[in-house]
């Protein structure tokens, strides 16, 4: 082995082990917390707050099936994902569709923020708690049986879980993740610009520091998205294309290391989210706060009856 096949194994080693279990680590609780905060809050009460807690758990989906399974392999160099043919197809299964629909969730934020702040009053009638749930359910199990695909094409050859070479789905795969990536980065640059054009032009504007904050918002989203995911999709695509070609020992370790980095910041995306809306959103802070002192009030009480018993 190389000089530089060894260097890159040794960073590999050290960035799945310092890096990937704090990212897993500090994205479970933040996902979790942002599925309460939501939920428990005055926040429940907006319509985009289901959106926010389905897309939290399709991130713990993403950090679960991919984050956790390459700290197993740093850690024990047991790669789980090869043992079987189950686990590399379902794994593969819940992996992709819990990226799939963390964009997805994504987009109908972006488009619910449109249609409330529409001039047509008939398309903001169609922005209903009721919609949005009927929407994110039908949606949902669109994709899980769409992606099912996933099962059926993804196999264990040369030691690795991918997608069959021999037919033409290797083809559609490196189409679908292009697709899965890019449609929704454009539907998020359409609609967030579209309701930035409806607050200016529209009776919506009270204040201008309300224009600002949303258009600092989208913008963040679209800013974090972009880095975190076209990456990982360009990787994916040329990994496909060159997946039958002989490659040197450096040429192997030179793509895991860009299927690790790629896929690192996709984890990270997943795990900062929460503290995104910690620094963007003051109501969201606030509601944290007024989370925090609750259970705080919950656990001293539960103590002051243990003592009294």
């Amino acid at each position: 082995m190389s000089t530089l096949a060894e260097q890159l194994q040794n960073i590999l080693l050290n960035i799945s082990q310092y890096y990937l279990i704090p990212i897993f680590i500090i994205g479970i609780f933040g996902n979790i917390f942002n599925g309460i905060v939501f939920s428990w809050s005055t926040l429940r009460n907006n319509r985009c707050s289901f959106y926010f807690i389905m897309a939290s758990m399709a991130q713990l989906f993403v950090l679960i099936f991919g984050c956790l399974f390459r700290i197993i392999v740093s850690l024990t160099g047991f790669d789980l994902n090869v043992s079987s043919l189950f686990i590399c197809k379902f794994r593969t299964y819940l992996f992709v569709n819990g990226i799939i629909l963390s964009r997805h969730f994504l987009c109908l934020i972006s488009i619910d923020r449109w249609m409330v702040t529409s001039a047509n009053v008939s398309i903001r009638n169609l922005s209903t708690l009721r919609m949005t749930r009927l929407l994110t359910i039908i949606s949902t199990i669109i994709w899980l049986l769409f992606n099912i695909h996933l099962l059926i094409g993804f196999h264990i050859e040369h030691n690795s879980c991918t997608g069959n070479s021999e037919t033409f789905y290797l083809s559609f795969f490196t189409f679908f993740s292009l697709f899965a990536s890019l449609a929704p980065l454009i539907i998020l640059m359409i609609f967030t610009t579209l309701t930035l054009r409806n607050i200016t032009n529209g009776r919506l504007m009270r204040r201008r520091n309300q224009k600002n904050q949303l258009q600092r918002l989208s913008m963040i989203q679209i800013i974090v998205y972009i880095l975190s995911n076209i990456p990982n999709t360009i990787y994916s695509v040329y990994a496909s294309i060159t997946a039958n070609y002989n490659k040197t020992n450096d040429q192997i370790v030179t793509d895991a290391f860009m299927s690790l980095m790629t896929s690192n910041l996709l984890y990270t995306y997943c795990a900062v989210i929460f503290f995104l809306y910690t620094l963007v959103s003051v109501t969201f802070r606030k509601e944290c706060w007024s989370i925090c002192r609750r259970f705080q009030k919950k656990i001293r009480t539960i103590y002051r009856g243990s003592e009294q018993l």
